[in-house]
Parts: C-alpha cells; structure tokens; sequence
C-alpha cells in the first residue's frame, strides 16, 4: 500500500514534525490560546515575564562571554543580531547611534504561527530590553512593525536614553 503508515514504519511516514516545529506550535497554540482567553493585553504582559527571565540568563551569558566589551555600543548590537540568528531569525541592523539601535528582520522564529499574536512580539520586546538596559543603564524598545501584525518584516527601535528614538511609546527597562 503506498503512502500508508504502519506502526513497524512509522518513521517513514510523512509527517511534517520535528523538534523545532513542534515547539513553534507549541509556543504559537499558547500564544493564541492566551490572547483569545485573557486578552492581548494580559497575554503581552505574560510573555513580557517570561522574555525577563530568558533575557536577564542571555545577558549573563553574553556579558561572560564578552568580558569588557559587553557594554559597547556596537557590541550590544551584535548581540541582539548573533542571539536572534541562533534561534532561526535574520536580524540585521538598521542604524546604529549613540541615541538607538534600528533592528529590521524578515524571518520570524516562530515562523507563521507568529501571524495574528502580536502577544509574542513581547519576547522579543522584552529580551532585547533586558540585555540593553543591563548593557547600557536604560532602553526603550518598540516594535514598529511585525511579521505578527501582517506587515512583510519587523523593525525594532531600541531607545538608549529617555526621551530619546524620537517619541516616548514602547516599553522602557532600567539595569
């Protein structure tokens, strides 16, 4: 029989499944299950906790690995740029100056289970926030577009100071 599965072949079954996907529906399913039951709003802020958590061990890491330089500008930038490649996002830098980071990327990490949950954005948000903020005292991070909101990439101001990155929206974090 072509195209069956038994179980002596199960793994020759085409399945689209894999440890990367699965997490991505996974986090996807969470993320929607969040905004339709608690609202966009309260699940932002859930995600926001836990991208504390995951962005205050990369900031660790990252400074331990940097020494010194962990708090240079264009180190800082880096790491935003090296962190977001390792976990499947093309991240590039925009523009660079003593006032912000611009971010633009095209490939999302969880890939199309991002579109319509804006909530995970937060993630994002708030990991880039935690690392510069412990970097350089302060940033302020908005997400001006998102792959999650229906635009074609994301670009991602990160402020280096308050009242500067032209405005004062965003989420703001302090070492």
């Amino acid at each position: 029989m072509a195209g069956s599965c038994v179980s002596a072949t199960v793994g020759n079954c085409e399945v689209d499944l894999d440890q990367a996907g699965f997490f991505r529906n996974v986090i996807g399913a969470l993320a929607g299950t969040m905004e339709e039951v608690i609202g966009r709003e309260d699940a932002s802020a859930f995600v926001s906790v836990v991208g504390t958590r995951i962005g205050d061990d990369l900031a660790r890491q990252y400074r331990a690995a940097l020494g010194n330089q962990a708090s240079e500008l264009e180190a800082v930038a880096a790491v935003l740029v090296d962190l977001k490649t390792r976990i499947g996002a093309s991240f590039e830098i925009f523009s660079l100056s003593d006032d912000e980071i611009v971010l633009v990327n095209g490939d999302c990490p969880f890939a199309e289970k991002v579109v319509g949950r804006p909530s995970l954005c937060m993630m994002t948000a708030t990991v880039f926030g935690r690392i510069v903020s412990q970097a350089k005292g302060y940033a302020r991070v908005r997400v001006e577009e998102a792959i999650a909101t229906g635009h074609g990439s994301c670009r991602v101001r990160v402020a280096l100071g308050p009242g500067e990155g032209g405005g004062d929206d965003g989420h703001e974090f302090f070492a």
